[in-house]
Order: C-alpha cells, then sequence, then structure tokens
C-alpha cells in the first residue's frame, strides 16, 4: 500500500476554533483510516516565535491545488529530491478546504471538499464534497470519508462512526483533538484559558459521548504531566466530565497521574488501586499491573511503605515491571529503616538491568546520606555516563562531586550536562563552579556568559553572580571559605569580624551572611543571629537557614516556631537524616511525644551510632515514662487501631 500523508485542512473561517475544527477534522480522518488498515501521517508544521517560548501551528487559508501539494510534499526534504528520479516520501496526499455555507455560521453548518493527489504522477485521483448539517452530519461525514478511501484504494472493514447525534457535541470533540495535538508540540500558550472547555460543553450537550470525554482525559494528561500546567485546572475538568458521562479505568488512572502531579499522593494511590481491582478495575491484566506499580510508587511517597509493598509485590509479576518494581520496594524497605534489604533490592535490580537509572541514583543517595562518600561516588559516575539522564540527575552528581572537593569528576558531570541540555543555566554554572574550584578562572566566565544567554537565567541570579565574583576576585572566596571554618569550628568572633568585611565590600554575598548567622548563634547572641538569618531569608532561601533557626528559636523560648522552621528544613531535605533529628527534638519541645519518638527511631534506624539521635530517644524515654501508663496506652492503641482499619479494608 502506499504511504499516505495528510495536510490540514483549510479553512478562510477566521475564527480560531474552526481552525481548530479543520486539524482536528484532519486527525480523524487519519485515524479512521489507520483502522481500515492504512498508515497515515499528518504533516503538522510548527512555527517558533522568537523568543522561543512557545510555537504557533501553521494552516492553509486556500484550498491546495494538485501542484500546490505535490510542491508542499517535496518541499519537506528538498535535498532528498534533488535528483528529479528519486520518488517523494509520500505518494498519496489529502488535503482539503472547510468553509461556511453562505452566512450560517460554522457551528450550524459546513461545507467540507477533500481531495486525493498523486504525488508521484502530479494529478488529483479524486475531489469528493459533502454539506455537515444538524439532522444528517454523521451519514455525510461517514459517506465522504469512504469515498476518500475508495480514492485511496483502501478497503472500508468499518464504517466512520461520530458517536453522538449532536452536531454541536461533535465539533467540540474535533476541537479537542486540535488542542491535543497543539500541547503535543508546545504551541499552547502558557496563559491559554478554556483549554478544557469544548469537551466539557460536548459532554453537556450529550453526556454518552465518552469519546469527548476520553479526549479531554488525554488532553490533561498531556498539559499537565508534559507541558507543566496546573495540575488544580485539569482535575476539576476531569471531574465535571466524569460526573455528566460517568467514569471507566482510564479516567481513574489519569485522576491518579493527575493527582500525583497535584502532591497529592494518597489519592492518587486510591485511584490507582481502583484500576489495579475494584469497581474500575482494567480488563487487561498488563494494565491492572501497571496500576500497581503506579500504586507502590505513589503510596512510598505518601509514606506508606507497608501498602506499597503488598501492591509491589503483584508488580513483580510482570516481566518489563520488575524492574521498577523491585526499585520502589527497595525504597519501601529504606522508609522502613531496612538499609540492608533496601541496598540489596537496589543492587538486584542492576543485576537484572543494568542501565536502571533509579536504582544507581537510590544507591548513590543512600551512600550519600550513610557518608560512604566513596561508593556514592563510583554511582555517581556511572549515572552521568548514562544515556539519556535527567538534568536534575546531572545536577545531583555534580553537587555531590563538588561538595566532596572531586572538582574533575563534578567538571564532568557538569560538561555532559551542558552538553545534553546546552539551554539549561544551571548547567553553565555548575561548569563554571567546577572550573573556579580548578582555579581555571577565564573558562569560567566563558561558561557564565553562556549561562546569560539562557532562558530562565534570572531564577539564578545569585548563584551566577557568587560564581561570576568568584571568577573574577578568587581571593574573596578563599578569604571566605577560611572566616567560614573559623565561623562553623573556629574562633566564631574573628568569623563574624571576617563576614562583615566581605559583606562591607560584597554586600549581595549571601552565603556570607549564613555564617555570620552561625557566628552570632555560636557566640549565644540569640537575637542578633535571629535577625540575621531571618533577613537573609527574605531576600535569598539557602539551604540550613531553617535548621539554624531552630535551635536559635528553641534557645529564644519560641517552641512553636522552632517546630515550623524544623519541619521545613526536613520536608526540604527528607533524605537527611540529620533533620529527622532535629524536627524530632523540635516536636519533642512542643509536648508531642508521639509524633517525636516515630521521627527519632526512623533517625536512629538509619543512624544507629548517631550519639544525639540515641540521647533524644533516653529523653522521650523518659518523658513517656513521667507521662503515664494510660496515656501510653492510648498512644499505642490508637497505633494498632490504624492498622486494623488497614487490614478491614482489605479484606472487604
Amino acid at each position: 500500500m502506499p504511504s499516505i500523508a495528510l495536510i490540514p485542512f483549510s479553512t478562510k473561517i477566521a475564527e480560531e476554533l474552526a481552525g481548530h475544527v479543520a486539524r482536528g477534522l484532519s486527525l480523524e480522518l487519519s485515524e479512521w483510516l489507520g483502522r481500515q488498515g492504512a498508515e497515515p501521517m499528518v504533516l503538522t508544521s510548527a512555527q517558533t516565535e522568537e523568543d522561543g517560548a512557545w510555537r504557533k501551528l501553521i494552516s492553509f487559508s486556500e484550498e491546495l491545488t494538485p501542484e500546490n501539494v505535490s510542491e508542499f510534499i517535496h518541499g519537506i526534504h528538498p535535498e532528498a529530491h534533488a535528483d528529479s528520479m528519486e520518488e517523494p516520501e509520500f505518494a498519496l496526499v489529502i488535503s482539503g478546504m472547510l468553509e461556511q455555507i453562505g452566512d450560517t455560521n460554522y457551528s450550524e453548518a459546513l461545507h467540507l471538499a477533500l481531495t486525493v493527489t498523486d504525488v508521484t504522477g502530479g494529478y488529483s485521483r479524486g475531489r469528493v464534497v459533502a454539506d455537515l448539517m444538524p439532522v444528517s452530519f454523521g451519514e455525510s461525514i461517514a459517506g465522504l470519508f469512504r469515498e476518500v478511501a475508495e480514492a485511496l484504494e483502501v478497503k472500508v472493514l468499518h464504517e466512520y462512526a461520530t458517536g453522538t447525534r449532536s452536531y454541536q457535541a461533535w465539533l467540540n470533540m474535533l476541537i479537542t483533538r486540535a488542542l491535543k495535538l497543539a500541547a503535543q508540540v508546545g504551541a499552547v500558550a502558557r496563559d491559554a484559558q478554556g483549554l478544557y472547555n469544548p469537551a466539557l460543553e460536548a459532554l453537556r450537550l450529550d453526556p454518552k459521548f465518552t469519546v469527548a470525554r476520553d479526549e479531554l482525559t488525554e488532553l490533561a494528561q498531556m498539559l499537565v504531566l508534559e507541558r507543566g500546567f496546573e495540575a488544580d485546572e485539569a482535575m476539576k475538568a476531569l471531574d465535571t466530565a466524569v460526573s455528566r458521562s460517568g467514569a471507566d479505568w482510564r479516567t481513574q488512572r489519569a485522576r491518579g497521574h493527575l493527582m500525583l502531579a497535584a502532591d497529592q499522593p494518597s489519592q492518587a494511590a486510591k485511584a490507582f488501586c481502583q484500576v489495579l481491582s475494584g469497581k474500575f478495575e482494567a480488563p487487561e491484566k498488563s494494565d491492572r499491573l501497571q496500576a500497581a506499580l503506579l500504586a507502590g510508587r505513589a503510596f512510598n511517597m505518601a509514606e506508606r511503605p507497608v501498602e506499597a509493598q503488598r501492591v509491589l509485590g503483584l508488580a513483580m509479576q510482570a516481566e518489563n515491571l520488575r524492574v521498577d518494581a523491585i526499585v520502589e520496594s527497595a525504597t519501601s524497605s529504606a522508609a522502613m529503616g531496612e538499609q540492608i534489604v533496601a541496598e540489596r533490592l537496589w543492587q538486584r535490580a542492576l543485576e537484572l538491568e543494568p542501565q536502571s537509572i533509579s536504582a544507581r541514583l537510590y544507591l548513590a543517595r543512600m551512600y550519600r546520606s550513610a557518608g560512604e562518600t566513596e561508593k556514592a561516588g563510583e554511582q555517581y559516575s556511572q549515572l552521568v555516563r548514562s544515556a539519556g539522564l535527567p538534568r536534575e540527575i546531572f545536577a545531583d552528581a555534580a553537587e555531590f562531586f563538588v561538595v566532596n572537593q572531586l572538582h574533575e569528576k563534578a567538571l564532568t558531570a557538569a560538561e555532559r550536562y551542558a552538553d545534553e541540555y546546552p539551554g539549561d543555566a544551571i548547567a553553565h554554572v555548575l561548569t563554571a563552579s567546577s572550573l573556579n574550584a580548578l582555579g581555571r578562572h577565564k573558562r569560567a566566565l566563558k561558561s557564565l556568559d553562556k549561562a546569560e544567554v539562557c532562558v530562565g537565567v534570572e531564577e539564578i541570579r545569585d548563584l551566577v553572580t557568587r560564581q561570576r565574583r568568584y571568577a573574577e576576585h578568587p581571593e574573596v572566596e578563599q578569604q571566605f571559605r577560611t572566616w567560614a571554618d573559623a565561623c562553623m569550628h573556629g574562633n566564631a568572633e574573628n568569623g563574624e569580624k571576617g563576614m562583615r568585611d566581605i559583606l562591607a565590600r560584597f554586600p549581595d554575598f549571601h552565603e556570607a551572611n549564613l555564617f555570620l548567622g552561625i557566628s552570632l548563634r555560636r557566640q549565644e547572641k540569640w537575637e542578633d543571629a535571629r535577625d540575621t538569618l531571618l533577613h537573609l531569608r527574605a531576600h535569598q532561601e539557602l539551604p540550613g537557614i531553617d535548621k539554624e533557626l531552630t535551635g536559635i528559636y528553641s534557645r529564644l523560648g519560641e517552641p512553636e516556631k522552632a517546630l515550623e522552621c524544623a519541619k521545613a528544613a526536613f520536608e526540604a531535605a527528607p533524605e537527611d537524616p540529620f533533620l529527622l533529628t532535629n524536627y524530632a527534638g523540635a516536636l519533642l519541645e512542643n509536648d508531642q511525644i508521639d509524633e517525636a519518638n516515630k521521627y527519632a527511631m526512623r533517625a536512629s534506624m538509619m543512624m544507629p551510632d548517631d550519639v544525639p539521635t540515641a540521647k533524644l530517644l533516653e529523653l522521650i524515654k523518659l518523658r513517656m515514662t513521667k507521662r503515664g501508663v494510660l496515656k501510653n496506652f492510648a498512644a499505642t492503641f490508637r497505633e494498632a487501631a490504624s492498622w486494623l482499619r488497614f487490614a478491614r479494608r482489605k479484606k472487604s
């Protein structure tokens, strides 16, 4: 069968939605031909705006002649057709024209003309026309598609069915299809409004038109998961669609994905579990096992490792999901303090799939948090050599090497990051950071110049300023490090003087402000330390501010603020076991003894030899003893009751 292409249908109608109808109709015809055994392709052209922020789909306003079509097809790859004897990539091309009938609005009636062009011979195989009216549009469009298939010499296996008797509902479904294509190629502006309205209007007109619901489901997932749109609006649209036409397993799966994007992992896990078994159970076993894996991942994100392991055991039945399920199961084990089991499982995942990025990343982070720098460095070194590595992992690896003063490896990771993602400003800043540490300041300045032309550089302006200052004044950086060591471990008074001297010359040196706060804290100048750190936080959120403020507020007799800061520090870096102890101490200070005990026990499992954690546990035990038997029994009963409720739900 000759290769077939569709050029998105033309229209003179000025309204933007009419253009979406034309493009959606070409997509609908392409999908229907695919179900007849053909392999058509819709030729989508997009124009990038000058700022590079988004693209615009190109469409025609005139009906294309066979000559226009041949010129268009030969122009796709002009170098491939330099030899006139070479045949074009597509032998048959469908083009079309969508017009109003007289003064009637397109939403009331349309005239559609489709042409099949033989590009090889440069002639028309046939031109078919139809008037689409609300009463008879279903028969008209089915007949039109049938005639197109005959011109293409494609055998019709199934007649086209609109799925609804409402003409306007069908048009709105076509608009949603076109919006989905626009989202796919990035041609939807970030401030676009009403993207879900056409599908919702279709379902209002015909609640049984489930095709519109399915199109909305796919559009919502594409916008949120691939284009980074807000999940809340998508969830509201999906809820409205389900309220009008009902739910099925696909809408439940989409709900789970959107809930994850909205940072509601417990609700996401619930949705995935319904796809696994229950009212919305998926018909295919492969889909059910995929849902089990997704549910396990969501349970892990919700800090419910026991439930995660239950569903992940099912996901391991699928050969193609086994490695991912093992990785997630290891994550559950780590959350329960079973570090040895987690390490063994991640290593098992690497045995089955040596290229598993997630398994290697989890191992690297586990070794890193345990202080096993050599093992962590080995895993990160393997990671940066992986193909198709996500940008955040490049950044994580480069940061690890920088922090541990492995500057050559940090440079390798940062340069790989910059090669893979040359438009990421942070990649060039990380490269500059490594070059500065190696004393290659001229090259660092060149990397910073590259960062300056990247989109989003203003979001990391402080980092760029810091590295540029390092490259231009390396002696200041050396002074800063000397005084920072004094602030942390040496003479805090000298450290304070040194930091104030640096800040007098460079007021925007935010890190100097942080260490100034630390030196004031060590000198027990609690109010000055608090004010310095709060002023810094108002201008730049640096890691470590909340941890420092936790102890300062505790000394100032403000336990509620201490708890607030401890929680913020823990949530910003939940993999840091020292912040667990910090958070547990703040909970205890606020008389939340049971919660303090829970987090302190978790910290103890991650750091069994940590002296401050052991002392905190002793203090918690003493407080629990003073609290009395009855209250301790009540706390234990509440914990047991939660397990009982979970067991009952599983049984039912």
